[in-house]
């Protein structure tokens, strides 16, 4: 069987569990049917991505969230059911340093952040895990993108972090950093350059 085939198989195989799920309220509440699902799938398949997770939590309608992984990396990708018809709404593209190394338990849909909820997702350099490490975060209601990345004793942060009405953005970047860092169980994410204690 073609590396394709398997993963046409595997993908039809998520899709029915997410669609057979009893305690998964979130496809009728958002109005997702199995051709929507569809539709996803065939995008998926056309660009060679391999699904890792699909969200649709009943805070995210009409939206639906897809951890992926391609040639050349991690890949999110947000899909929006508008009009009838689902499409993509954003694409991260592949992920470069410091999101090589991720495990699929850091792709995370959070409520409460921004005008409605917040994707994220951590990961780290391959060759420095535990130095050298980052979290993303989408905004799919306001389309805004942050990131905060930590190598060694430096914290580079999205300028837009500084602003304190982001201050939520910032909470949920550094939730992300402490997942990734779950091996310390002290662990405190720094703070972006320029963002006072109040802020964080």
């Amino acid at each position: 069987m073609s590396r394709r085939s398997l993963f046409s198989l595997a993908f039809a195989c998520v899709l029915t569990a997410v669609l057979l799920a009893p305690a998964n309220p979130a496809l009728g509440q958002t109005g997702y049917t199995g051709a929507d699902l569809q539709r996803m799938g065939q995008w998926l398949q056309f660009y060679r991505l391999e699904l890792y997770r699909l969200e649709i939590p009943p805070f995210a309608s009409p939206y639906a969230a897809a951890l992926t992984s391609g040639k050349h990396g991690w890949r999110i990708v947000v899909f929006l059911r508008d009009g009838g018809v689902t499409n993509v709404n954003w694409d991260s593209g592949y992920l470069k340093r410091p999101f090589q190394a991720a495990s699929s338990d850091n792709f995370v849909l959070t409520p409460g952040v921004g005008a409605n909820f917040g994707v994220s997702f951590s990961g780290c350099d391959a060759r420095d895990c535990a130095n050298n490490y980052g979290a993303l975060l989408y905004l799919p209601w306001s389309h805004q993108f942050f990131q905060k990345g930590v190598a060694g004793r430096s914290v580079a942060c999205s300028q837009a972090l500084l602003d304190p009405v982001n201050a939520k953005a910032v909470q949920a970047l550094d939730a992300a950093l402490k997942r990734q860092q779950a091996s310390d169980p002290h662990y405190v994410a720094p703070a972006c350059p320029g963002v006072s204690p109040v802020a964080r």
